[in-house]
């Protein structure tokens, strides 16, 4: 352990100190939580319950899922195919098992909520990829303009994301530290910083009884996401790393608000918010993620395809210079010829003329 450590280099050192910090706040934010919970007797043991039984479920599904493709190497098919069977009746198994449950509706519906917002951005998110600026920053162009362009669209949709909110027991919940973190893994600090600014702001302003928490924790994750771009040598995070991120900066948000929000409501809020609120996040940066990377791959095509066009261009160009050049030879030497039949006509008629003298 202590030679892999040693291996790392400083950057990979910086980003896991940075991610054992975030660590230490989400365990204080459980304490946090939990505890307040103990003392008021406000655990619901069947949400719990239910809860455990989705875990177990995803653990025993990411199991066999993973195991299926060895599985197709060393069998046959047909063993292959009712391996997936056995998946999809255990996921039936399981979704049978919440539309009875009592508890169902209240452990899902905030799941399916936020991915109605979680759409939204995402697709406003994809429209801004279009533009020159994001094409430029995949490139690893980053001029002036191209920053300016940046920090206006993300900050844009920073600011739409205070507005596209969904309720959780009477809070409102939103993706807005999704999109000023990922501002600033993408862009650095001259992007994620002003878009965290502007986005902490204008939360600022709307008020409510998290607005200062709110404020807090958007700033934080442009400084945050900024801080990982530096250590990560100006790339972006790759998937697993970037999902990671956002699972532990979530409970360092939620603790934000259990300590900047009067108890015991900024205890109830953090509680209602952590679990649809962390979704949201980790699944939104895993999607952005996977998307970044088929832009590289796209962007890198082109780029292939271009050296590729110039290449034959070159190539077309040189047969022409080759041409030219042995037909240059050719009337060098013909020259060369009627040069010497010169010099040789001009030796006779010196021999004739002393001659005849």
């Amino acid at each position: 352990m202590l030679s892999k450590l040693k291996s790392m280099s400083l950057g990979e050192k910086g980003i896991l100190i940075l991610f054992s910090i975030l660590f230490i706040f989400n365990i204080a934010f459980f304490i946090n939580v939990f505890a307040y919970m103990v003392i008021i007797e406000h655990i619901d043991i069947a949400i719990l319950h239910d809860l455990l039984t989705v875990i177990a479920a995803i653990i025993i599904l990411g199991f066999i899922s993973t195991r299926l493709p060895r599985l197709k190497e060393v069998t046959d098919g047909s063993i292959y195919e009712i391996a997936y069977l056995i998946i999809m009746g255990l996921l039936s198994l399981t979704i049978s098992y919440f539309n009875k449950s009592a508890n169902g509706e209240s452990l899902w519906a905030p799941f399916l909520e936020m991915f109605k917002m979680l759409s939204v951005i995402l697709i406003l998110t994809y429209i801004a990829t279009k533009s020159k600026s994001f094409k430029a920053v995949v490139k690893g162009n980053s001029s002036p303009r191209t920053i300016l362009w940046q920090i206006v669209i993300c900050a844009v949709l920073g600011i739409l994301a205070s507005y596209f909110t969904m309720d959780v027991n009477g809070v409102p919940a939103n993706s807005r530290g999704l999109v000023v973190m990922i501002s600033g893994l993408l862009g650095g600090p001259y992007v994620g910083i002003p878009v965290a600014l502007i986005s902490g702001l204008w939360r600022l302003t709307l008020g409510g009884t998290t607005a200062v928490a709110c404020c807090v924790a958007t700033i934080m994750a442009g400084i945050v996401g900024s801080t990982v771009h530096i250590l990560n040598g100006g790339k972006f995070l790759k998937s697993y790393k970037a999902a990671l991120l956002m699972l532990l900066f979530s409970g360092f948000d939620m603790f934000l608000i259990t300590v900047l929000t009067p108890r015991p409501e900024g205890v109830l809020i953090a509680n209602s918010l952590y679990a649809p609120m962390t979704f949201a996040s980790v699944l939104g940066i895993i999607l952005f993620s996977i998307f970044l990377t088929e832009k590289k791959e796209e962007v890198n095509e082109e780029l292939k395809q271009t050296i590729m066009d110039n290449t034959a261009r070159i190539s077309d160009n040189s047969d022409i210079i080759n041409l030219n050049t042995d037909r240059i030879i050719e009337i060098s030497l013909e020259l060369k010829e009627y040069k010497e039949k010169v010099d040789k006509l001009e030796q006779e008629l010196k021999e004739l003329k002393d001659k005849h003298d």
